[in-house]
């Protein structure tokens, strides 16, 4: 008769008492200072609980389990706390048994599991395989209860394959054992000690034949073959030392397995082909590999006790790995070589090149030794002190590498030294002195070892899909292709929706060589679940797989490929086997929310056809879960949406119905969350269904929506305007936009959106240029407005945040009145903020266009130009940036600038009138679109002044006009010495008219000088507007450049010009053609050989855009640059 559950839970409990005593015992002594400390322990609870002292023994489990949990410090050298924290689970086990509960099946399996890993933890591997046998006869009994469940036939994928492709299990099989389900997860798990010792009755892994039948020879595992046949065939340069480093579950002992039976002294023609051809590329004969006699050591350190060693069948005591490595290697006779060393637990040094010598070629197998060596720290036991193990493994490594013959291999977890700077595993490591032997193996074989890992991640879905299926057929293989060929044409028909490299050729033959499971669930395999503590990497996917393609074999599943999507998280085989690695609340969840016939995504897709003929989902559902679950203890919890996609769709499917399922699901799952595109489940209830309610009604109130946007405005441009005067945010009419000369940044109100095309249809356009020039409109300064409207295409999304985001805010404002708990008020919180960050980046997203009105011809009517903004930072910055660039924001202005404004935009006026004043001139500015936009009227004040200045002078500049209409303070350029101050009431005047003025004034002044008495004028003398400004000297006689010139005797001069400038990247055009007119025109009319270079230099945060580099490096060529590139 079969046990019952709670007989299963008393004999495990049982076992884990013997394990546990060795561990515990030496402890509480030392932590008590008494042999008798569990009286100790009573009376101390006496004292705290004022109560009576209780009977407490040694053997009891929870006594111990209470000494590991409530002095973990004290147990922190031989456990983590990764393992400690199984004895916390297993106390709430033992409290429930001890109240007299009943434990369901996956209960038990739980239970006996985190057993198992604590023994081992604890270096009791006998105990831990006797819980090990207990769980495998409860997981046979379970097995035998749930075949063609109703269950089973009402959760199955019940999908075809669809665009004619063939289902996966008409082209390739599982092999026998997993379509019926009779493997067991301990057929996955290579023991080297039991088949060293002729103990494993697994065929596979007992019988090198069929061993190396069933094992995919990466290229790692050729090559470590390769080595190990040069090193004991005794050819120069192999690898004496090897260090097998992987992680927990990567495959070390099966490569040691490999090396183990290649030397079992089979014959080569015994072996598959491969290996043949292995031996033969080696260099070593086919004879020479029949005459090897290699003596095989295969030493595993959690199968040796460093206290009580081990007992030979002669009677011969054994107490360190030494003296095991010498009975191995020669029994009796080999022993007694380091018989001494041995029994003192002393290092015998070269005693063990001695012994090699003797006893070679000797291939030496050393797993576990961390396990082993972290025993040996602060105690005093036959096996050695914890320096010894250290003195010892410099020894060997030293004696291996000078007997030719002999081989050394080492298994040490993938540590912080690695190369792939992976952390070493907690579990297999074990705590402080885990971690302290560890780093000092590695010092001493890290040293003169060659490192090599057993596959890469391509391979180990090889040796997964070669364990779970048989080889198809040559017929079959061509319609894989043709599987392949379909979904990654599904891919790039989609482009944005999946990830940029599933549309590639060689994700395309990534599916062909993992087929029929899809590299999405190969790689969530790896790269999530193989990140939990507990799930064996390697080992753990080919139990979890083997699971999931049972199930689908039983369900009858017509899928094209095994994908995330497909795995029926709640079937009872696969649903225990998920959620070992994870919290027990897990088991209900998946029930209600994730999959099944009950859950939230089957009731979805049941309502709504156009979901639920293809089970969409249900499909999805199970895609995020798996993807999510592993990292929920991850900085980034969720699943990306592309990844999610990945893992689901299939041809026939359409993509746009995915987004619907999801939102459906967000709006009824308690524990489904999405945030950013990224989508996952949770074991913390969310508030995501109120949140989504309260959006949900703002829809219907769009001005409260508004109104959170504008805040958001009125926000983003009280600190940063640009170079605007001012802001104005969401008028409702232009009106309420003040008609003055000043340069304005105007907001449309986000109602109000720009399209891209049919741009003069959208809203934004009509609003504004009813703002300019609309029906009642008297805006006089049209050229002074910038407007800022938000994108027609974005603004659906902003709304749509906007309402989330304060759906969220209520939700977390109404804390108590909803009565929240302090983990849903965090939440609310939480998601409030991110929903925040969500809408802040969503506007400066949205209102990206920048408008202003243009006006070509004066004759023409009034236009709209439209530039995008790009980049990030202030919204005004961003505008005021890209006016600058576009040249229809000024900044700066030159002289000559102003030159050719007066000859072009104002040339009728000016040849007419010959002059114009500064404040007529800044009105024009600010009324007339055709003009030059200027940031402010000190840009044209600026402008003026600096015309004196100019070598190639257009106008003269005077200060006002005397009675008589002459101009006063004339002064024409070129004149360094000139002093002014530009007010409303200075003229620009045509150079023609003010040299007359001066030719009449020195003609009047000859005549004046020719008369007795004559007297020399001083223009500015003259009557004028007082408030002028000008400034010239009192007295002097203003002259054309070279009168009253003195001849000197010519002086050796300068004969080389030369200068360097900076210009402003966003706008040098204009400096460029200031600087060609004013310096090199004159330098060319000199007559110089001149010399103009342009160097370029552009940096950025990140790096350049592949378009950009492409585009640049074009130009740069057809321009015919000397030199250019990209570098770091």
């Amino acid at each position: 008769m079969a046990p019952t559950n709670r007989e299963r839970i008393d004999r495990g409990f049982a076992l884990l008492s013997e394990g546990l005593l060795d561990l515990v015992d030496p402890v509480m002594m030392e932590v008590f200072g008494s042999e008798d400390w569990p009286t100790r322990m009573a009376e101390a609870d006496a004292r705290k609980h004022n109560g009576q002292v209780r009977t407490l023994t040694k053997t009891d489990p929870q006594v111990q389990l209470r000494a590991i949990t409530e002095w973990g410090r004290s147990f922190a050298g031989a456990l983590s706390r990764s393992q400690q924290a199984y004895a916390s689970e297993l106390r709430e086990v033992r409290n429930l048994w001890a109240h007299g509960e009943q434990f369901k099946s996956e209960q038990v399996l739980r239970a006996l599991d985190t057993m198992g890993l604590l023994l081992r933890a604890a270096n009791a591997p006998d105990s831990a395989a006797d819980v090990e046998a207990i769980k495998q006869e409860l997981q046979r009994t379970m097995l035998s209860k749930q075949a063609d469940s109703e269950y089973r036939r009402r959760a199955a994928v019940k999908l075809e394959a669809g665009e004619g492709l063939t289902a996966w299990r008409d082209l390739i099989r599982p092999h026998e054992e997993i379509m019926r389900g009779s493997f067991a997860s301990a057929e996955f798990a290579a023991d080297l000690h039991t088949v060293a010792i002729g103990e494993n009755s697994n065929v596979e892994y007992s019988d090198p034949v069929a061993f190396f039948e069933r094992t995919y020879l990466t290229e790692g595992l050729t090559d470590l073959l390769g080595r190990a046949l040069r090193r004991i065939s005794g050819q120069e340069g192999a690898s004496p030392v090897v260090n097998l480093q992987t992680n927990f579950g990567g495959g070390k002992t099966h490569s040691m397995l490999a090396l183990f039976h290649l030397f079992s002294g089979k014959s080569a023609r015994d072996f598959p082909q491969a290996i043949q051809d292995i031996i033969e590329r080696s260099g070593v004969s086919a004879a020479v590999f029949d005459a090897l006699d290699v003596r095989r050591v295969a030493i595993v350190g959690t199968s040796l006790s460093p206290a009580s060693g081990s007992k030979k069948d002669d009677g011969t005591q054994v107490n360190t790995i030494w003296g095991e490595l010498a009975w191995q290697l020669g029994g009796r006779e080999a022993y007694d070589m380091i018989a001494a060393d041995d029994a003192a637990g002393t290092s015998p040094g070269d005693g063990i090149r001695r012994l090699l010598e003797r006893h070679g070629p000797a291939l030496i197998l050393i797993d576990e030794w961390v396990a082993y060596a972290r025993q040996l720290v602060d105690r005093d036991v036959p096996a050695g002190d914890f320096e010894t193990q250290f003195s010892f493994a410099q020894a060997l490594a030293e004696a291996v590498a000078a007997v030719d013959g002999c081989m050394l291999l080492v298994s040490i977890p993938a540590s912080d030294a690695a190369e792939a700077g992976e952390q070493a595993n907690d579990l297999e490591v074990g705590g402080r002195n885990g971690r302290l032997a560890l780093e000092r193996l590695l010092n001493v074989i890290g040293r003169v070892a060659d490192q090599w890992r057993p596959s890469t991640k391509n391979e180990s879905f090889e040796i997964v899909r070669r364990r779970v299926f048989q080889d198809p057929d040559p017929e079959a293989r061509g319609r894989i292709a043709t599987i392949a060929k379909a979904y990654v044409r599904l891919y790039r028909e989609s482009p944005g929706a999946f990830p940029k490299e599933a549309a590639t050729s060689d994700y395309e033959q990534r599916i062909r060589d993992s087929y029929p499971l899809h590299p999405e669930l190969l790689d969530r395999l790896y790269d999530d679940w193989s990140s939990l503590d507990r799930f064996q990497r390697t080992r753990g996917v080919l139990n979890l797989v083997s699971d999931i393609v049972h199930e689908l074999w039983r369900a009858d599943d017509r899928s094209a490929l095994i994908q995330p999507g497909s795995v029926l998280a709640s079937a009872s085989r696969i649903n225990p086997d998920l959620t070992q690695y994870l919290p027990d609340s897990w088991k209900a969840i998946i029930d209600s929310d994730i999959d099944g016939p009950d859950s939230i995504p089957a009731a979805i897709d049941a309502d709504r056809p156009n979901l639920g003929h293809r089970l969409v989902t249900q499909r999805l559902a199970r895609t995020v879960f798996f993807g999510s679950a592993p990292r929920r203890g991850a900085k980034a919890k969720g699943l990306d949406k592309r990844n999610v996609w990945l893992g689901t769709a299939v041809p026939g499917d359409t993509i746009g119905n995915f987004p619907t399922a999801l939102e459906q699901l967000s709006q009824r799952s308690i524990h489904f969350y999405e945030e950013n595109g990224q989508y996952w489940f949770d074991t913390q209830a969310s508030v995501q269904k109120t949140a989504n309610e309260y959006a949900e009604q703002l829809r219907d109130d769009p001005d409260t929506v508004h109104a959170e946007v504008q805040r958001r405005l009125q926000r983003e441009f009280a600190s940063q305007r640009g170079d605007f005067a001012a802001v104005h945010v969401a008028p409702e009419t232009g009106a309420d936009v003040p008609d003055t000369m000043e340069t304005r940044l105007v907001v449309v109100h986000p109602r109000h959106t720009w399209r891209r095309s049919d741009r003069d249809k959208s809203s934004a356009h009509k609003w504004i240029m009813g703002a300019l020039a609309g029906p009642g409109a008297q805006r006089i300064h049209k050229n002074t407005l910038v407007f800022a409207a938000a994108d027609y295409d974005t603004v659906d999304r902003l709304e749509a945040a906007t309402r989330q985001y304060l759906g969220w805010r209520r939700v977390s404002d109404s804390a108590d009145s909803l009565d929240l708990s302090a983990q849903q008020a965090r939440q609310a919180k939480e998601k409030a903020d991110q929903a925040d960050a969500l809408v802040a980046a969503l506007l400066r997203e949205a209102y990206v266009w920048v408008v202003f009105p243009v006006q070509d011809d004066p004759r023409e009517p009034l236009a709209l130009s439209a530039s995008k903004i790009t980049g990030s930072g202030p919204i005004a910055t961003a505008i005021t940036e890209k006016l600058h660039r576009e040249e229809a924001l000024i900044p700066r202005l030159g002289a000559s600038y102003l030159n050719d404004v007066l000859s072009q935009e104002l040339s009728a006026v000016w040849e007419s009138d010959d002059e114009v004043s500064v404040k007529t001139l800044w009105e024009w500015f600010t009324k007339f679109p055709y003009m030059l936009r200027l940031k402010n009227r000190q840009v044209l004040d600026d402008a003026v002044a600096s015309a004196p200045l100019s070598m190639s002078p257009t106008f003269a500049v005077a200060g006002g006009k005397g009675p008589d209409g002459s101009y006063v303070g004339l002064i024409i350029p070129p004149d360094n010495n000139a002093q002014f101050t530009v007010t409303d009431n200075t003229l620009l005047v045509s150079l023609e008219k003010a040299r007359k003025q001066v030719e009449a004034e020195e003609a009047a002044r000859g005549h004046s000088a020719a008369e007795p008495g004559g007297v020399t004028t001083n223009d500015s003398a003259g009557a004028g507007d007082a408030g002028s400004g000008l400034t010239g000297p009192v007295g002097t006689t203003r002259t054309r450049p070279g009168d009253n010139a003195v001849a000197l005797s010519p002086q050796p001069g300068p004969r080389r010009y030369w200068a360097s400038v900076e210009l402003d990247g966003a706008g040098f055009s204009k400096q460029l053609i200031q600087i060609n007119t004013e310096v090199l025109d004159h330098l060319r009319n000199a007559g110089t050989r001149l010399t103009v270079r342009l160097e370029i230099q552009a940096e950025t945060d990140q790096d350049f855009d592949d378009a950009v580099r492409r585009v640049v490096s074009e130009n740069s060529a057809n321009l015919g640059f000397g030199g250019y590139g990209f570098d770091d």
